[in-house]
This record gives C-alpha cells, structure tokens and sequence, in this order.
C-alpha cells in the first residue's frame, strides 16, 4: 500500500472477450492464473477488477459474485460447473463409425476437413436448428414482409435458457466495495439507437449511487430545484443502486440478429432552448457489446481512473491512481498460418479478424497519455518553484496569477459525473499499465466459422484444456 491514502501501489485486473461457447476457454486460462498468481499473491487480492464482453461478461459475474461469498477457488469451481452444465453431447457423437468414415473420406480427398473439424461443423449446425438446452433455443422463423423473398426468412433464438443458467451460477444482484477489500465488476454493452458503448459497474460513485450515463451531453443551466448549477450531464441515465443485475449480463451478450433486443428501462434528460430540463422513464434497446468492444480495455482504464479520482481522491490534485496489471484473454486468434481457401474457413478468418483484440493501441495511449501527465507535472512543479523564488511581491503575484487562469481555462473533455474540466484536472490521474495476452492458438484444422454455437461436451472441455495451456506458456 501506498503511505498516501492508503492507496495500493498495483492493482491487477482481468479482460475477458466475447465469444460464445469459446468462452469455456475463459475457464482454463483463470485455473491457471490462480494456480500462478495465488503461489505470489503476498496478501493483495487475487484480482481487483475483472471486466468482461457477452461470454466473457457472464464469466465475470460468476466470478466475480463467487469470489465475494466465498473465495476465488469456490468462484473457479462455479465458472467449471456453468460450463459443464450448459454443454452438452450432440447427435453426431452418436453415429456408430462416423469418425473412421470420415477419416477414410479424408484420405481419399485431403481436402476435406479433418473428423474432428467435421464434428464440431456438424455439431455446430445441430445446435443452429435444435437449439442448446441450457442456452438458447430456436423461435418460429420470422417471414420477410419487406420484400416478399420467401428465400429471405430471419431465424431467431431466444436466450431464456442462458439467462436461467447465469443467475444458476452467479449471485445477483452483484454490488461491490473496494472499502470491503471486494472486486468490482465492469460489464459492457451497447445502445442500439445511440451507438454508445454502456458500461454497467459494481462499485459506488462518490455519491454512493451506482449508476450508468451515456449518450450526448447537455450543458443544464437549471436544475430540478430551479437553481442555476451550470452542470454537463448526459441524455441517458441507467440507476442500479442495488447493483448489477441478469439483465445487465445478458444484454451484453445479446447477439445480434440472433437473439431479440435486451431491452433496459433509462431516465432520459430532455432540455429545452432555456436550459430548463426534465426527465422521462424511457425503454432502451441492447446489443452484444462485442460489437463497438470486445476487449473491454478502454473501458476498465477509463472506470479505473475515473473511480480513483473521483471517488477515492475526491477530486483532489494530488490524488494517487494505482498502477494496472492486466490479464487479457483472447479467444479470437489474431495470427494464422494458412491462407483460407474455402468458404467455411474463409467466414471463420473473418470472424477472427472482426472480433480479435485490437486494444494494443488503446494501451500505447494510455502510456502516452500518462507519459504527458508526468511531463506536465513536472513542470507544473517547475513553474512553481520559480516563482516561488522570485523576490518582488508584485511580479510574484501576477506570474501567480497567470499560472492560475492558465490552471483553469475550460477543457473540451467533461468528468464521467458531468462536470466541466479543467485544464488542471488534465494533469490527474497518472498511472502506468502492464498488459499480459493470453491468446487462443490457433487450429486452422479443426476451427470452424460456426465456432461460437458448438457447445458440445467434447468441445467445450477441449476449450478449458486449450485455456489452461496457452496460459501457462504464458506465464512461463
């Protein structure tokens, strides 16, 4: 801990990516980060945040509500058993002699795909049509109305079954504390409508309110008492003073076409030419969050900052950030080592591509940025030493003055609570990340482009196994 403020030097934090059934890989990767971090923990928790997109946000809820009842090794144990209870053993595996009838069919045209690759396609494919039974299951077909095209038909799911089975292994609703040495949960999604990315939090504001805000920002010159304020706040407001909810899981992993909108109820801030404003109760929809941010790491820096800011530091200049170790899991392989010539293997590449993690620029942003705060600082502390030296009163007193209009001009940036920045509010908050990926090694072989839908038994162990080995080679 640091001697200020009792503010811990490091905090340590997990990312975990969207996917579908490729989260049980999720599963393998924790088992071994709390087999490794737990031998070198030296009393600090074994993490402080963990932060998660569609599969990945259901993960994080049951880990993060488990280890708060009962330790980190009960919440390993409940994410195991999830995955065990929401796979299942498809027809396929079934067919007497399929694995040697297609192993001979492989070796009369080696372009066909491997037994084990034909399995998961073909479990894959069971699972579009019938459904999994602790996951989601097939609704009527909608017909196209639009155009008339009888080819054109919109197959849906509903994601009930999913919804049942997290809040079997995850305990809601999940309100956190760092005052009670507990880890905060972040969950992301996005607004459909405002194309905004919306990041539901376990922790408190400084108001002790648990809130989410987003949308475009109004400069409100009254408030509701009629007294003028002259505060930034958001059109959209999302209050959880409970805590986070199932609903707020699964809007982050509501895949779109496939599964209905969440739908989420909102206060929406309406202001008039005046500056006068009201608020109304409004329904908001939702999607999976992997589409704006798989790789929730900008916004775990973002709530990071602003909470040991804001919150801790109370706003004050001299607040102290802990510094970020950060886990990443990437089930999503960015490299591949053969060129796609089918069509499978091509929508499966693209699918990689689309949804990988693409947050090596966020983190090299967030060096610079910390860099230029230290910069800054130090000559803040220049600037003051100087004058401090200086002898005449008067010119003392007006290079004084200048330092601090220069302080407090207006900054185009607002606080996440809605308050107008300043320049010095600029040079708060400097901390540095160390990022640690783990990445899912690629099987050109076996990977199929149907791969988030294959939740049969088989596969989703081999994804646990996959997790753990990548992991470990890792952190070797």
């Amino acid at each position: 801990m640091s001697k200020d403020n009792n503010v811990p030097k490091i905090q340590r934090a997990l990312v975990l990516q969207g996917g579908g059934a490729l989260g049980a890989y999720d599963t393998g990767v924790f088992q071994a980060l709390y087999e490794k971090i737990s031998a070198n923990r030296d009393g600090r928790p074994l993490f402080d945040i963990v932060a998660g997109t569609s599969s990945g946000a259901m993960n994080a809820a049951i880990l993060v509500s488990n280890a708060v009842e009962k330790g980190w090794d009960y919440a390993a144990n409940r994410l195991n058993e999830f995955w065990d209870y929401v796979s299942t053993d498809p027809y396929i595996q079934n067919i007497p002699g399929f694995g040697t009838w297609w192993n001979n069919l492989h070796i009369a045209d080696p372009t066909a795909a491997t037994e084990e690759a034909a399995r998961r396609y073909y479990s894959a494919k069971q699972f579009m049509f019938t459904g999994v039974q602790n996951v989601f299951f097939p609704l009527l077909p909608i017909p196209d109305t639009k155009f008339f095209d009888p080819q054109n038909i919109w197959p849906v799911y509903s994601n009930r079954p999913l919804k049942d089975s997290l809040e079997r292994y995850a305990n809601f609703p999940v309100s956190t504390s760092s005052d009670l040495n507990q880890p905060r949960l972040l969950l992301v999604t996005v607004d459909v409508l405002e194309g905004a990315v919306v990041t539901f939090d376990s922790y408190p504001r400084v108001d002790g309110s648990r809130k989410s805000e987003y949308g475009e920002e109004y400069n409100t010159k009254l408030n509701s008492n009629g007294n003028n304020d002259n505060k930034t706040e958001h059109e959209f407001t999302i209050p959880y003073d409970d805590g986070i909810i199932s609903d707020y899981a699964i809007a982050s992993g509501s895949v779109p076409i496939n599964y209905d909108y969440s739908k989420i109820m909102a206060n929406r801030l309406i202001v008039d030419n005046q500056g006068n404003n009201r608020e109304e109760n409004v329904q908001r929809y939702f999607w999976d969050g992997g589409i704006a941010s798989n790789t929730p790491l900008r916004e775990l820096i973002q709530s990071h900052k602003d909470y040991w800011l804001d919150v801790k530091g109370k706003g004050k200049d001299d607040a102290i950030i802990p510094n970020l170790e950060v886990y990443i899991v990437d089930v999503w392989p960015t490299k591949e080592e053969i060129i796609p010539m089918d069509h499978d293997s091509v929508m499966d590449r693209n699918y990689d591509l689309l949804l990988s993690d693409k947050t090596d620029y966020d983190e090299k942003v967030a060096d610079i940025v910390s860099d230029y705060i230290g910069f800054v600082s130090k000559l803040k502390g220049l600037a003051d030493e100087a004058i401090d030296g200086i002898t005449d009163g008067n010119k003392k007193k007006n290079l004084r003055t200048k330092l601090e209009s220069i302080y407090k001009t207006p900054a185009k940036s607002s606080h996440r609570n809605g308050d107008n920045r300043i320049y010095q509010d600029l040079i708060q908050g400097r901390f540095d990340i160390n990022v640690v990926r783990i990445e899912r090694t690629d099987n050109a072989d076996n990977d199929i482009s149907s791969k988030l839908f294959d939740y049969s038994a088989r596969t989703i162990k081999q994804l646990i196994g996959a997790g753990y080995a990548d992991a470990i080679k890792v952190l070797k």
